[in-house]
């Protein structure tokens, strides 16, 4: 057995991750049973719904969610042979397209939002008291917050 030096903030970190992927695979598992929608695809639709005028250049989203530009091109490929979203063409740019939902991708986010929020509430906001959840979200929002004013524009 390899013996692995911890601090504090390595085991925090671990417990942050091993929360992270435990609850993401609940919720990934019930959406999929429940809905029929895998979570990557909901998480894309939340960003859409979101989104200033409901559409986003696909672009964005790649560089939103992690993902080369060819893996959100595929991601909205099946999303679009789906009929959950759709091509349009940018208004100020005629080369450029935009992603948008349909019709039937705003009533798929709003059945999977159903589930993906009665997750949240029964995976994690039933284990924390409502004083843990706001400290939890402070502390993480500082990490972030923190990462965020360290990148320069440069970077």
């Amino acid at each position: 057995m390899v013996r692995v030096r911890t601090t504090p903030a390595s085991e925090a970190w671990r417990s942050i991750l091993v929360a992270f992927t435990e609850v993401g695979d609940v919720l990934a598992a019930e959406m999929r049973a429940e809905v029929g929608l895998p979570l990557e695809r909901y998480e894309l639709l939340l960003m859409l719904a979101q989104a200033e005028g409901g559409a986003m250049r696909p672009s964005e989203l790649a560089e939103r969610r992690h993902l080369s530009r060819s893996g959100a091109t595929r991601l909205v490929d099946r999303l679009e042979h789906d009929g959950l979203v759709e091509r349009r063409a940018c208004g100020n740019d005629g080369r450029g397209s935009l992603v948008a939902l349909t019709d039937s991708g705003r009533q798929a986010f709003r059945a999977a939002g159903r589930v993906h929020l009665r997750g949240i509430e029964r995976h994690v906001g039933a284990r924390l008291d409502p004083d843990e959840l706001v400290e939890l979200t402070r502390l993480l929002r500082r990490i972030t917050d923190g990462l965020q004013n360290e990148v320069s524009p440069t970077s």
